[in-house]
């Protein structure tokens, strides 16, 4: 019965509207570029450019005209080969068409799950990724086609290739030896035994 918030990533084609939605467990950088390599694997190609929201997971020191990247942004921008390009701190108007795709990913996903309960965060996705179909799907109201056919045709041609394999985060560590010739690691507080010769 307890009521878990998720926050929620959405990835957009600017000229299309192609729109791809996950929610997460937690907003820390894990579960977030986990979610963008599932992303990038749902549109089946990069962009040469990726505009992300001024988010501390991804932005590492504001400057007024160049923004450095965190480590793990910057390693998964060099993997998926695209340059990586954040927002002004509030100022919506430097991406208006991802803010309304935003806005309509809203009305059509989340107003149709506002009645629903979901047991996990897979079942949540799972009722997402069906809606989102829909979304993508759906007509336009005043020009020919849908979202998903306008991105078959003219955006998809231009992304290039997905890399072999996705980005995997890798951790490393400094570990001192212990009088007992153990290390102990932080992350999972386990002793780990080091070789007599070492």
């Amino acid at each position: 019965g307890e009521v878990i918030p998720c926050p929620v990533l959405v990835c957009t084609f600017p000229y299309s509207g192609y729109t791809y939605v996950e929610a997460l467990s937690t907003a820390k950088q894990e579960p977030l570029f986990c979610s963008l390599n599932l992303s990038q694997e749902y549109f089946g190609g990069v962009a040469r450019n990726t505009l992300t929201d001024n988010m501390k997971q991804v932005v590492g020191k504001n400057q007024r005209y160049e923004y450095s990247f965190q480590e793990l942004a910057d390693q998964w921008a060099v993997h998926y080969n695209t340059n990586l390009v954040a927002t002004r701190p509030g100022k919506p108007k430097d991406k208006p068409t991802v803010e309304n795709n935003v806005y309509q990913s809203y009305l059509r996903i989340y107003a149709k799950l506002r009645n629903e309960e979901f047991y996990s965060l897979f079942e949540l996705n799972k009722r997402i990724r069906e809606l989102l179909v829909e979304h993508n799907e759906a007509p336009f109201q005043k020009l020919p086609g849908s979202r998903k056919e306008r991105f078959l045709q003219d955006e998809l041609p231009l992304l290039k290739p997905l890399p072999q394999e996705a980005f995997v985060i890798k951790h490393a560590t400094k570990a001192k030896v212990q009088m007992n010739y153990h290390v102990i690691l932080g992350e999972d507080k386990h002793l780990y035994s080091v070789p007599y010769q070492y």
